[in-house]
């Protein structure tokens, strides 16, 4: 392949393994808005808007189109292997109907290909092939190269970003499940301790680590992570833990030996 990207880091572009300068955050971030639209028309304003959210300058128009055509010339020019016969890079960025589309080739973008593997995963996880998945979501998980987006800024950004980072922690929590569902439970247990101090309030992680605890024969830890979370949004936010949480309490308490199969592990949604 002759190009790659990455946005689930730094924003970056490869050609033929070599890095490509992308030059200033503005324009980096005018290949981010386009790259994460891939394929579908996006205006002048909205780019303004992503690069400039208020005040834009009153060259914001005619810096775009700069940018635009700087991007052309370094992504949509001829590219040579070194040694070998000049090939056409397969990115295309087009004005149609009063917009950019950028085009580019199948699996040159670390998102798409983020989300492929987590499909393969859950597709995985709902057939029960939990190696599989392991190895799937393990794949989705080691595109990421940091935070989303590094180097490229705006209020569209953000919100991608805020986006990308969502997609990977749940990402990492369905590899935490699968990782208890094999029985790798000390594995999980270090794993869900610091999610669930990076996150206190996602509840999905104390549950699991509830029951990688039970599971490992840690019935008296399992308890006292709930007695934990309890006292913790208690104090905080002055509620209750959910009633799936609580039920898998009473389930541990008992002794229940399924607490915590997998319809409690993945969610609906992974399903």
């Amino acid at each position: 392949m002759t190009l790659s990207f990455s946005l689930l880091g730094p924003v970056r572009a490869w050609r033929h393994g070599a890095e490509v300068p992308l030059g200033s955050p503005q324009q980096r971030t005018t290949l981010a808005v386009l790259l994460l639209r891939e394929g579908l028309l996006t205006t002048i304003d909205e780019l303004v808007d992503a690069i400039w959210p208020v005040d834009p300058p009153d060259s914001a128009v005619a810096t775009i189109r700069t940018y635009l055509s700087r991007l052309r010339r370094l992504l949509c020019g001829p590219a040579r292997v070194p040694g070998g016969p000049p090939a056409v890079v397969e990115v295309r960025i087009d004005w149609i109907g009063g917009g950019y589309v950028l085009t580019a080739p199948p699996g040159s973008l670390d998102v798409h290909l983020f989300h492929r593997h987590c499909a393969r995963g859950a597709e995985a996880i709902s057939r029960g092939d939990h190696t599989t998945a392991a190895t799937e979501l393990r794949s989705a998980l080691d595109l990421h190269r940091g935070t989303p987006l590094a180097g490229a800024a705006g209020g569209y950004v953000e919100g991608q970003r805020a986006r990308l980072t969502e997609l990977s922690r749940g990402a990492a929590l369905d590899l935490v499940a699968v990782t208890v569902e094999l029985g790798r439970h000390a594995e999980a247990i270090a794993e869900l301790r610091a999610l669930v101090t990076e996150e206190p309030l996602r509840e999905r992680g104390h549950a699991l680590l509830m029951t990688a605890l039970y599971r490992s024969g840690r019935q008296a830890d399992a308890l006292a992570q709930y007695r934990h979370l309890h006292r913790y949004l208690a104090d905080e936010l002055g509620v209750e833990p959910t009633p799936g949480l609580q039920n898998l309490h009473q389930s541990i308490l008992l002794g229940d030996p399924d607490a915590g199969r997998t319809a409690a592990l993945f969610p609906a949604s992974t399903h």
